[in-house]
This record gives C-alpha cells, structure tokens and sequence, in this order.
C-alpha cells in the first residue's frame, strides 16, 4: 500500500523532473540560442523517454519507480513548452510561473513540517516515563497517549496500542499539523512483539494542543485522554 508520505515523495520528483526539463531549455538556449522550437520540444520529449526507458529497462521494479515519475515532469514540461512557448504570456507562465509555483508549494511544505523521531526505548530510564510504562503494561486497557517532557527542546509522546494489540509492533508513517492538532499517522503489524501493552515514543519538534493518532487501518488511538 502506498502512504501519503511516499505519494508526498512522487510529487517531490515528479516536480524535479519539471525543473530538469526547465533547466535543459535553459543550457540548450545559451549554447544553442537559434534552436528552433521544435527542436527543442523534441530534445525534451526524448530525454523523458529516455528516462522512462532507463527506469523499466535497467533498473525496474519498484527501484525504477521513481525515475519513472521523474521522467513523467520533464514530458509534462515538453507537452507545456509545445503548447505555452509560441506565446509571449505562455513562455512567462512556463519559465516563471510553474518554477515559481513549484517553489510555492515546497515552501508550503517545509513550513508545515514537523521533524521527529522515534525515542529508543532504552533512553525512556527517567522516573515518570518509567512509572508510566509500568502503568500501562499493567493496566492494558491503557489506549491514547501521554505527552512527557524530554530534552533538548524535544517533548515526546509516548503512544499505547492496548492489550488488543499484543504481538503488535508501530511504525511511525507521518507526522503532519494543522492549525489546531498534530497528527501522527502510524502502521502495526504483527511480528510477536512481547509487550503487553505495545507502545512506541515520538519526540517532537512541536506539539498542538490536540493530537490525533491514525493507523492505516483506520483506527484512531484517542486525543490525548492521559495527558
């Protein structure tokens, strides 16, 4: 299955590929500046091709999947510069607006980027933190999570499946904010873990003051009823 935050990364070539065909325009014109525009089109146009063969034909498999979207945005930028490069507004929208669009949309991204990790649960020694696993390895009816203070300016959350999900191990998929919660999208899978109570602890950058925990099977562990 494929999550938000590989389709993110598609994205994030796919556009990479758009500023691959915008710079080769760029070289081709400053050492080939009588290029005709048909010439040009058909430079793109190969070069993704080319691409795209590579991605199937060398490497393949799901290896080659991102050489595959990549070839994908320089024939996007090929099809625009055939259509938009005859007219004077359309070379703007094409060598000024979609740049500037695509710089738009990754500052959007970095903005909204929330950096984490997830704590070795070795270093989880502190009292409290200690104390509250006991808690919940005892009391395995224990679902959501509690927000601890951790250092170097990270808090952390130390998340709880419950006794159902004995056996269970979490993997941490996404973590992204609004302007009112933080969701952490989250995966387990069944891999014997020997918890009672299968847990997992995510330092933050920042934390709102609602958090919402997703797994991919659309179970949603709680808003911070321990916290």
């Amino acid at each position: 299955m494929t999550t938000k935050g590989e389709i993110i990364i598609f994205l994030y070539v796919y556009e990479a590929g758009i500023i691959l065909g915008i710079i080769m325009c760029g070289l081709t014109y400053l050492f080939l500046r009588k290029i005709e525009d048909r010439t040009q089109f058909l430079l793109l146009f190969s070069l993704g091709i080319l691409i795209l063969v590579f991605s199937i034909l060398v490497i393949g498999g799901f290896e080659g999947m991102p050489y595959g979207v990549l070839s994908l945005g320089v024939l996007t930028l090929a099809v625009l510069y055939f259509f938009l490069n005859r007219y004077s507004l359309g070379r703007k929208i094409l060598f000024i607006g979609v740049p500037l669009i695509i710089a738009l949309h990754i500052l959007f991204v970095f903005i909204n980027q929330v950096d984490y990790r997830v704590v070795d649960k070795e270093r989880l020694m502190d009292d409290e933190t200690g104390n509250y696993i006991e808690k919940i390895e005892k009391d395995t009816s224990i679902v959501g999570y509690k927000k601890f203070k951790g250092g170097e300016g990270e808090d952390f959350l130390l998340i709880s499946m419950g006794g159902e999900r004995k056996g269970n191990t979490i993997e941490v998929l996404e973590v992204k904010e609004d302007s009112e919660k933080t969701i952490i999208r989250i995966r387990t899978s069944y891999n014997k873990n020997p918890e009672p109570n299968p847990y997992i602890a995510v330092a933050l950058t920042r934390i709102k003051s609602k958090v919402v925990i997703l797994d991919t099977d659309g179970t949603n562990y709680g808003d911070g009823l321990f916290d």
